[in-house]
C-alpha cells in the first residue's frame, strides 16, 4: 500500500527485535542451570518454564510491533481512508505470525533436549494477541476519524486499550492508560521491586548517598502502585531510572530480569 511507510515500519521493528535478540536465550540457559543444580532439570517444570518464557517474549514483540505503527503512522501518514484498518491489521499479523514461527522451533528444540512431550501455548497466545491488536487498530483509528492525515510536527495523545500502558510514542506525544492493572500483575512489579531494592541495598561499588536515593525510588513506586489511582508518569520515570540504574550490574541482573518481565503487562519493554 505505501513502500515508504512499510520500509521505516519494517526497520523499526527490526532494530528494536534486534535488541531483545539474546533475551530469552538467555532467561531459557539460567532456568536451565538453575533446574541442573536442583536436579530437576529433566523435568516438565524446565519445559513450562521455557514455554513461559518464550510466550512472554511473543508479547513483548508484539507489543513493539503496536508501538512501531503507531510511531511510523504519526510521522509519515497514511490518511484514515475505509482500508487502513485491515491493512494495519494484515501489516501487524504479518510480523505476528513471524514471531511465532521463530519462536516455535526453539520451544521444540528445547523439549527435546529434555526429551519430553509438551505443547507449547504459543499458538493460543499468538491467536489471543492477534484479538487484542485487532481491537487496539480499531480503537486508534476512530480516534482519527475527523483527521485525514496524521501531522508529523504536531504532538499527539494516543490511547491504548488492553495490555498496551506507558507507550513512549515520540517528542511530544503522550499516553493515556485506559486499563486497571490486574492485581496479580500489580503484586508481581511489587514483589520485583522488592528483588530490586534487597539487590540495590547490597550494592558494594556505590556509593550510600547514591543507594538511599535508589532505595527511595523503589519505596515510592511501591506506594504509587498500591494507590487506587496510580500516577502512570510517575511510575514510567522511577522504572526507568531503576532499569537504567541496576542493568549494567551483575549481581542485580537477576532482579532487573524480574522487573523487566514483571512490566511487560503494563506495555513497558525494557531493554
Amino acid at each position: 500500500m505505501n513502500n515508504d511507510f512499510e520500509d521505516k515500519l519494517d526497520r523499526l521493528i527490526r532494530t528494536s527485535w534486534k535488541s531483545r535478540e539474546n533475551d530469552a536465550p538467555k532467561q531459557i540457559g539460567q532456568i536451565k542451570v538453575q533446574n541442573a543444580a536442583r536436579g530437576s532439570f529433566l523435568s516438565s517444570g524446565t519445559v513450562l518454564q521455557v514455554d513461559e518464557i518464550l510466550c512472554r517474549e511473543l508479547e513483548a514483540r508484539a507489543i513493539l510491533v503496536w508501538q512501531a505503527i503507531v510511531r511510523v503512522h504519526k510521522i509519515v501518514g497514511l490518511g484514515t481512508n475505509p482500508d487502513i484498518a485491515t491493512y494495519f491489521k494484515d501489516i501487524f499479523n504479518r510480523y505476528n505470525q513471524e514471531t511465532l514461527n521463530e519462536l516455535l522451533p526453539i520451544f521444540e528444540n528445547e523439549t527435546k533436549m529434555i526429551k519430553m512431550s509438551y505443547n507449547s501455548r504459543l499458538p493460543e497466545v499468538a491467536n489471543m494477541s492477534k484479538d487484542k491488536h485487532d481491537i487496539e487498530i480499531d480503537l486508534y483509528l476512530a480516534t482519527l476519524k475527523d483527521t485525514k492525515e496524521v501531522s508529523a510536527t504536531q504532538p499527539a495523545t494516543y490511547n491504548f486499550y488492553g495490555n498496551v500502558g506507558a507507550v513512549q510514542s515520540g517528542a511530544g506525544s503522550t499516553a493515556n492508560v485506559v486499563q486497571n492493572l490486574a492485581e496479580t500483575d500489580k503484586q508481581e512489579i511489587v514483589n520485583a521491586l522488592h528483588e530490586v531494592k534487597l539487590a540495590i541495598q547490597n550494592l558494594t561499588d556505590k556509593e550510600e548517598r547514591e543507594i538511599n536515593e535508589l532505595v527511595e525510588v523503589v519505596d515510592e513506586s511501591i506506594e504509587e502502585l498500591q494507590k487506587t489511582n496510580p500516577n502512570n508518569t510517575k511510575l514510567y520515570a522511577c522504572f526507568n531510572i531503576l532499569s537504567g540504574s541496576i542493568q549494567a550490574i551483575a549481581n542485580a541482573g537477576p532482579a532487573y530480569q524480574a522487573l523487566k518481565n514483571a512490566l511487560l503487562p503494563l506495555g513497558i519493554v525494557l531493554p
